[in-house]
């Protein structure tokens, strides 16, 4: 039962399995679901140890003295119920043992319990834009971060447990990092990147089809997860991920952030990347009718806060013909 009771208190303790039962960091909660799939982790003691945590929500910043009391006659009553247990498999455990033994065992569970709570349920901010919408949102330290439409941000401010302003990140957004008086590190993760920043202005884009960083003002350090590739950049330079290797260039800024402004700023873009980035901000699926429209680019500036609007935008630039039927946009080659 001893080593029962230990393998629980790992499980409990398990930083990717915190991660992944608190949905706080993608990567380790990635990690602990791995294990769990290739059964390395035991389903019985994983049932048991979610009971605890849902036990261990309660909605208060701190508990309140009813709170801990009950607490405490909860954890006395099972330890009693497991010390009577030990006495019917041994009679020979003297009474002084046992009662420092369940002593010893509240002690770790109470202070097991508060390390949790103080590691999982931290102060943490959640943002979802809907399909073509744009929300600024503020976050504690006075920074702001601008969201594009069908994107998702998470904020966790310094506490006791966490020493850094954390944010993660997953569709795409633009950050004006504000310094604090004691210098607390920013940093923004990605599936892919983390970007450690002090005080600036960057835009960040994380979709499935790609993923940049571009600084428009002060500095910011990008690392791969995969390998530990670093790049410093300056204000003006993109940094893109792909195969876990990071790669610089000068950066297109207006072209970039003309989302800020509702516009789709298109400088000889393929049209196939076009259609990605219409897919990504509408939820739609926008079909390329031959091989030739693919290969096709686009110059222009069109507006990106009405889907409609957009079709007849483009469709105005008379080099396309464009369909729409519910949630299916095809683009073709304009009818002569």
């Amino acid at each position: 039962m001893n080593n029962s009771r230990e393998k629980l208190e790992e499980v409990l303790l398990d930083e990717q399995f915190l991660s992944w039962y608190y949905k706080s960091d993608q990567e380790k909660g990635r990690l602990w679901e791995e294990r769990r799939s290739r059964g390395e982790i035991n389903p019985f003691l994983l049932e048991e140890a979610i009971e605890i945590l849902e036990q261990l929500k309660i909605s208060e910043a701190v508990p309140s003295a009813v709170q801990i009391a009950a607490a405490e006659a909860r954890l006395w009553e099972q330890l009693e119920e497991e010390s009577e247990e030990l006495v019917e498999t041994s009679k020979i455990i003297p009474w002084y043992k046992k009662t420092l033994s369940i002593a010893a065992v509240v002690i770790l569970l109470v202070s097991a319990a508060w390390l949790v709570r103080g590691y999982l349920q931290p102060n943490l901010l959640d943002v979802k834009t809907g399909f073509g919408e744009i929300s600024t949102i503020e976050l504690t330290d006075g920074s702001d971060v601008t969201l594009n439409g069908n994107s998702a941000l998470q904020y966790r401010h310094p506490d006791f447990f966490h020493k850094d302003r954390e944010v993660w990140l997953e569709g795409e957004g633009f950050f004006e990092v504000q310094s604090t008086p004691d210098k607390k590190a920013f940093i923004v993760h990605l599936d892919g990147l983390d970007i450690h920043v002090t005080g600036t202005q960057f835009n960040v884009y994380k979709r499935s089809d790609k993923t940049e960083v571009l600084l428009t003002e002060g500095s910011v350090i990008v690392t791969s997860k995969l390998n530990k590739d670093t790049v410093h950049l300056l204000p003006g330079e993109l940094a893109s991920l792909e195969n876990g290797k990071i790669h610089k260039k000068t950066g297109n800024t207006p072209q970039v952030i003309g989302w800020k402004e509702r516009k789709f700023i298109f400088e000889n873009t393929s049209l196939e990347e076009v259609a990605r980035s219409v897919e990504a901000l509408y939820g739609i699926d926008v079909q390329l009718e031959g091989d030739t429209t693919s290969r096709m680019t686009i110059s222009a500036i069109l507006p990106s806060d009405n889907l409609d609007v957009f079709i007849q935008s483009l469709e105005a630039t008379q080099e396309f013909s464009v369909k729409r039927d519910g949630k299916v946009v095809t683009i073709g080659p304009a009818v002569r």
